[in-house]
């Protein structure tokens, strides 16, 4: 059992480190979108920018928290820090959970706005959406909204024949969707089972015979 212990204890840091890493990955996110906005803060007719990289930012000091509390209740032992610890991973799970289900449910909403407003910025092509979809298109490396044809319907770009400078042909604005979720479940959940086994096994009484393996004493 002192091996399960011990491999908890190093599993526990190990994904408390995971944490702060994530706490880091999360500040850069949030600080970057912060850094962009202007670049893309009229493209969108929704509050899709600002608001989740405010809840990004918040979620990357949580995280740095629970790496801290993670570290400290694997390296003491501690009983109430460990249920702690276990409760937070657990509602951390539900919560993501329950995240993805709203995502997927609302997924069609967030991408009619999306289209919506770069449908519009398409249309106007002009001062600040120029410069903006612009942006878009480079850093995306797509063309239009859906497809090149799009800029052939634009009133704000008068040569329908080509495309922006801007523009590169592709078939669509589309990346490949590599979410790290499914990695981070497995971490909490690890998290989770390691705090437990801690809790079950932290300032046992461990027993000495005294006075001989015959004397029939322990403390």
């Amino acid at each position: 059992m002192a091996f399960c212990t011990i491999t908890s204890k190093a599993c526990l840091i190990l994904v408390s480190l995971v944490f702060w890493a994530a706490a880091a990955g999360l500040f850069f996110i949030g600080g970057w979108v912060y850094n962009t906005y202007h670049h893309y803060n009229e493209l969108t007719t929704a509050n899709l920018t600002l608001i989740p990289a405010s809840i990004i930012l918040a979620a990357g000091v949580f995280m740095f928290i629970l790496g801290i509390v993670g570290c400290i209740a694997a390296c003491k032992e501690n009983k109430i820090l460990l249920a702690v610890l276990f409760t937070v991973l657990l509602i951390i799970l539900c919560a993501e959970v329950t995240a993805a289900g709203l995502a997927y449910g609302f997924r069609e909403d967030v991408r009619k706005a999306v289209n919506d407003g770069l449908d519009d910025a398409l249309k106007k092509y002009n001062g600040t959406m120029k410069d903006q979809m612009d942006y878009v298109q480079k850093e995306l490396k797509c063309c239009g909204v859906r497809n090149a044809t799009d800029w052939s319907s634009s009133k704000g770009w008068n040569n329908t024949k080509t495309v922006p400078e801007s523009c590169c042909m592709m078939k669509n604005c589309t990346v490949a969707d590599r979410s790290p979720f499914s990695k981070k479940i497995y971490q909490q959940i690890l998290g989770m089972i390691c705090s437990c086994i801690l809790f079950c096994r932290s300032k046992e009484v461990r027993y000495e015979v005294l006075g001989g393996p015959n004397s029939g004493l322990r403390v």
